[in-house]
């Protein structure tokens, strides 16, 4: 069996060549930017893994005829055009599982990190030897606030049960009730939560639905000194919006781990906001995490072929 990945995909060969071997299978790498990249590249293979490549139309209409699948290498889809994939009838595997307590622990992190002004008061320390308090921010009593979490996947439910024995209460937004955790508040009021909570966090996958989903508008909503994390999607906010927020103070703080362009781009106005924590995308990885996401996207792939069912992930479209 022939899989095709995308350059780029996979950084480490040691995190995909064990299982490639156990599995007998042959992996071809190639670029997969243009429509005739990816039809070289994906010549006489079954599948097609992929990271954050777009996946448009063109791209996918491209794909040899004896592509089945692709293999998303992640949790987010907003990089595969769905619509052309189950046009084409190429079935889509995703991992939302993957990287639950990665993610989670990160937005926790940058959370506690933020509210007591670790990274300012080590600048502070570095530059005079001392410092005050008074220099960091806004240093909110944790368990005298409230949290706002919106989206309640399963990583937002991990944040829940992770950051509620630290704060006053915890509120969570989702079209759907979560199930599989207790102890918060849950509201369908965007708007509410927004302007109740003096830290919130973002877990909601980006759609045209959720584009900026913090605007401006919804920005001057939180409570002035509230801080705002963003390990999901760089979509979900207006850039703009925040670091004009955050210079201007209304905000105290920020952690941003996704860009709606990344690398970031040297013009951001994100590398100059005051009191602000920007990570690469990494949110995701740990040593174990890592090497999860490679093999269970190439177990999943290769038992759809062959049996039509997959044990790690899911389907976003398909089976076919």
């Amino acid at each position: 069996m022939r899989i095709a990945v995308a350059d780029g995909s996979i950084a480490d060969a040691e995190w995909v060549n064990p299982v490639a071997n156990e599995l007998g299978i042959e992996l071809i790498y190639g670029a997969v930017s243009t429509p005739e990249e990816v039809r070289k590249t994906t010549d006489g293979c079954e599948a097609l893994l992929v990271s954050l490549q777009k996946m448009s139309p063109e791209i996918i209409s491209a794909f040899a005829p004896t592509v089945k699948a692709i293999g998303r290498l992640g949790v987010g889809l907003d990089s595969i055009n769905l619509e052309a994939a189950k046009a084409a009838k190429v079935s889509t595997i995703y991992q939302p599982g993957y990287a639950i307590n990665e993610v989670s622990n990160h937005a926790v992190a940058m959370i506690l990190a933020l509210n007591r002004g670790l990274f300012v008061a080590n600048e502070m320390v570095k530059k005079d030897g001392w410092g005050s308090a008074n220099l960091t921010g806004v240093i909110h009593s944790l368990q005298d606030s409230t949290i706002g979490v919106i989206g309640c996947g399963r990583i937002g439910q991990a944040v829940i049960s992770k950051i509620k024995p630290f704060v006053k209460k915890v509120i969570a937004f989702d079209l759907v009730k979560p199930q599989n955790v207790d102890g918060y508040e849950f509201t369908t009021d965007l708007d509410s939560l927004i302007s109740q909570c003096q830290f919130i966090t973002l877990h909601t996958p980006y759609l045209p639905s959720t584009h900026h989903i913090m605007d401006s508008e919804r920005i001057a909503l939180m409570p002035k000194g509230s801080i705002l994390v963003n390990v999901s999607r760089g979509g979900l906010i207006d850039e703009v919006a925040l670091a004009t927020a955050l210079n201007s103070e209304h905000l105290s703080a920020a952690g941003i781990d996704v860009f709606q362009i990344e690398p970031l781009p040297d013009n951001s106005p994100l590398r100059t906001a005051k009191n602000i924590i920007l990570s690469p995308h990494t949110a995701w990885y740990s040593q174990s995490s890592a090497p999860r996401l490679v093999e269970w996207t190439i177990r999943d792939v290769v038992s759809f072929i062959k049996t039509n069912a997959i044990a790690n992930g899911a389907f976003a479209v398909g089976p076919f």
